[in-house]
């Protein structure tokens, strides 16, 4: 696929296709004609990488941590790194559900005093 495919198919503009490139994301051949040209695996890699950002991984997590992107990879360690997501996100779940609850109780505070005027 070519650069322009890849950004309409991934709906991702190019400066991040290359960003991703740069910092060793994602790796680019390139075709007959010496254009800049993505395999299957990298599109494979691009899904993946859209996928652990989408789940919440920061970037810098998956460079630090390449072995997330690497289909070969250590399957423990892989699942490790997502497990210890999953809990963060479940953690930021919980404090956001505290946050709902104090609002809730502030409107039905501000309701009874308004309903006893």
């Amino acid at each position: 696929m070519t650069i322009d495919e890849v950004c309409r198919s991934f709906h991702i503009d190019r400066e991040t296709l290359q960003t991703y490139e740069r910092t060793g994301l994602l790796e680019c051949g390139t075709d007959e004609k010496g254009r800049p040209h993505y395999s299957e695996s990298a599109l494979r890699r691009l899904g993946m990488i859209h996928s652990l950002l989408n789940a919440g991984i920061e970037a810098a997590t998956l460079e630090r941590n390449p072995v997330l992107l690497n289909e070969d990879g250590n399957i423990g360690e892989r699942v490790m790194i997502l497990r210890r997501q999953r809990c963060r996100l479940l953690e930021d779940i919980h404090a956001r559900q505290q946050s709902l609850d104090s609002l809730d109780y502030l409107i039905r505070q501000i309701k009874k005093e308004g309903a006893q005027r």
